[in-house]
C-alpha cells in the first residue's frame, strides 16, 4: 500500500450537519499551489469528478440502513453512498461554475469543509452508461 497526498482541499462555510442535512452545498476547490498546472483545460468541463479522503472517518460497518429514506432495507455499504466505509475514499461528481487559477467554484458538494482532495477529472457523459437503474431507496 502507497501513501496519498492531497493535492488541494475542500473550503466553504457550511456546518457538519448542514452538509449532511442539505447533501449538497456550494464549495471551493483549492487546488496547492504545485498541483496548479494539473487545471489547464479544466475549465472546459461543465462538471467534475472529485476523489477526496473522508479525514472524519467513522467506521468499518458492512451493512447499513439509508438515512434519508423511510423504510429503506439495510444494505450492504456497497450499495450506498454511506460515508461509513471500509477505506474512507469519497468520490463525487460536482458542477464546476468556474475557474480562478487554481481555485476551483462546484457546486453540489456533499464533502465537508476542510476535506482533503486526492484528484479530480474531468466528467463526460460517455462516463453514464445509457440503461442504468437504481432501486427505488437509492434516489
Amino acid at each position: 500500500m502507497s501513501c496519498f497526498e492531497p493535492i488541494g482541499y475542500v473550503r466553504h462555510w457550511y456546518t457538519d450537519e448542514e452538509v449532511k442535512a442539505k447533501r449538497a452545498v456550494d464549495a471551493v476547490i483549492e487546488v496547492l499551489p504545485q498541483y496548479e498546472e494539473g487545471l489547464r483545460g479544466i475549465e472546459e468541463f461543465s462538471h467534475v469528478v472529485v476523489v477526496a479522503f473522508l479525514h472524519k472517518f467513522r467506521g468499518r460497518p458492512l451493512v447499513v440502513r439509508p438515512k434519508r429514506v423511510a423504510h429503506a432495507p439495510e444494505v450492504g455499504v456497497f450499495a450506498t453512498d454511506s460515508p461509513d466505509r471500509p477505506n474512507p475514499i469519497g468520490i463525487t461528481v460536482v458542477k464546476l461554475v468556474k475557474r480562478e487559477g487554481r481555485t476551483l467554484y462546484v457546486e453540489g458538494v456533499d464533502l465537508f469543509n476542510g476535506t482533503p482532495v486526492l484528484d479530480i477529472k474531468g466528467f463526460t457523459p460517455k462516463r453514464c452508461p445509457g440503461g442504468a437503474v437504481a432501486p427505488w431507496w437509492a434516489d
